[in-house]
């Protein structure tokens, strides 16, 4: 199973970026959850080459930035422990910069 199969089919926060896209988590766990995903399919972070790597803090940057959540953030990547989906990628979630996401309906569920 991919990244795509079970969540980029509901909601896009915005085009994709520097190779990756960002959705929100349909398992939200904060009022901001945003899953952060690249398009270069990698299993995990331990075997993700550092170049997917520094695209993947760029990018979770650029949305920290544009929520203007920057003092007030969380970052958490799991690797094999709690790792529900084989495709390495990162989880923003925060309290705050919820009034600032909008949504983009890209598939047939809600």
């Amino acid at each position: 199973m991919v990244a795509s199969d079970c969540i980029i089919s509901y909601y896009t926060f915005m085009p994709s970026i520097f190779t990756q896209i960002v959705v929100r988590d349909i398992r939200s766990k904060a009022p901001v959850h945003l899953l952060i995903i690249p398009k270069a399919e990698t299993k995990n972070f331990y075997e993700t080459p550092f170049e997917i790597l520094d695209l993947l803090n760029r990018t979770t940057k650029l949305v920290v930035e544009m929520l203007g959540i920057e003092d007030h953030f969380r970052i958490v990547v799991n690797n094999g422990y709690g790792q529900e989906i084989d495709h390495v990628h990162y989880h923003l979630l925060s309290d705050r910069g919820a009034e600032k996401l909008s949504y983009t309906e890209t598939g047939s569920q809600k």
